[in-house]
């Protein structure tokens, strides 16, 4: 049975009551405070007459490796925290407060937020002036993999994969409590929960120029972070987190939770997602099943011959998918030969994905 991994909770905000991360009015009603002062009565020069107008500012200082941000807004109905978290992928916590001024209000915003944003204006601008020492360790580590694994004359699909299997191969997933949630965690020390996988992934998307987004939501109950890509014209929903099992000590890698649909990560994930919600992922042509040509299993004794070729060539380690209801321990005792194996099966939606691993 696959053992699953869950993250924490302080980690999506977006998920967070605004108890907990959201706006507050100290000084409205409170112009004596020692602290009323920190909010200037002169309107901030950042204006925002929609929402879309606040992420734009929030994502700019967080591009320029700023935790701060001031924004003017006219209408206190736009004043809204968690709808920012819900829409900006990558921070962590967010608090904003704000005072009433002259025809609206200052809020000041502050977040911890991925070091995402950062580092891919680094790498556009080709200037890494403004990154930290973290910063620029993590950076020069994203340029080294994407140099070690990729190649410009693979395919997108391709590129996408090596990145999934060298996360898969190279991150242990582990929750110490509140110090394995980002990116540097993952790639630096090795070791994460979901949104250190998660933001290393996005990271790797961006700087391959392949169109993507994250999602928020639970699996297992718990509190979850995952990817979605685009391939051609086409979404493909992506947990890199679940693919890596927890425990597990095999060298092969599992891909039951790459490129898979909208329907295939309902089966065990649920969310509630705007951009998802306008770009569903429903692609088939850059699915992993398609694209590594899995056989397909048809019966029991397709499968008494499918392993039998497969054990009398030695092979250690086979993925193939079906519809039927299958004996995996039958088809190995039949094949008459001292070995020992292991498998895993996914469910999926019109199918059973299967991953076996032999040691003979």
């Amino acid at each position: 049975m696959r053992l699953r991994k869950y993250c924490t909770s302080l980690l999506l905000g977006a998920v967070i009551a605004s108890s907990l991360y959201g706006c507050s009015t100290p000084f409205i009603n409170n112009s004596d405070s020692q602290n009323s002062t920190e909010i200037s009565y002169i309107a901030f020069d950042n204006k925002a007459a929609t929402t879309d107008d606040i992420i734009q500012f929030i994502i700019e200082a967080m591009e320029n490796n700023q935790n701060e941000c001031n924004i003017f807004v006219a209408d206190d109905s736009l004043i809204d925290a968690n709808e920012w978290l819900t829409r900006i992928s990558g921070i962590e916590q967010i608090k904003c407060e704000y005072r009433k001024i002259k025809d609206g209000y200052n809020m000041v915003v502050t977040y911890e937020c991925w070091d995402n944003y950062a580092i891919m204006k680094a790498y556009h601008s080709d200037n890494t002036s403004q990154l930290n020492e973290r910063q620029l360790e993590l950076y020069n580590k994203y340029v080294d993999v994407l140099a070690e694994v990729t190649s410009p004359h693979k395919s997108d699909y391709e590129n996408e994969l090596a990145i999934h299997d060298y996360l898969v191969s190279n991150i242990t997933y582990i929750d110490n409590g509140g110090s394995t949630f980002n990116a540097y965690d993952a790639l630096i020390k090795g070791e994460a929960v979901c949104s250190g996988y998660t933001e290393s992934f996005k990271t790797f998307m961006d700087m391959l120029g392949i169109e993507n987004y994250t999602i928020s939501g639970t699996a297992g109950n718990d509190q979850h972070i995952w990817n979605v890509v685009k391939l051609g014209d086409d979404w493909y929903q992506v947990d890199v987190t679940w693919d890596d099992p927890v425990g597990s000590t095999s060298e092969y890698i599992d891909h039951g939770y790459f490129n898979i649909s909208d329907a295939d990560m309902a089966i065990d994930h649920t969310w509630n997602s705007d951009m998802n919600a306008a770009n569903p992922a429903n692609g088939y042509i850059y699915t992993y099943p398609v694209q590594a040509k899995l056989h397909s299993v048809s019966s029991q004794r397709d499968l008494d011959n499918y392993i039998l070729r497969c054990i009398r060539n030695k092979v250690n380690h086979i993925e193939f998918t079906t519809t039927a209801d299958l004996d995996i321990k039958s088809s190995v005792s039949a094949a008459g030969t001292q070995l020992s194996y292991s498998y895993k099966t996914t469910e999926r939606t019109g199918y059973t994905l299967y991953s076996v691993t032999f040691t003979y």
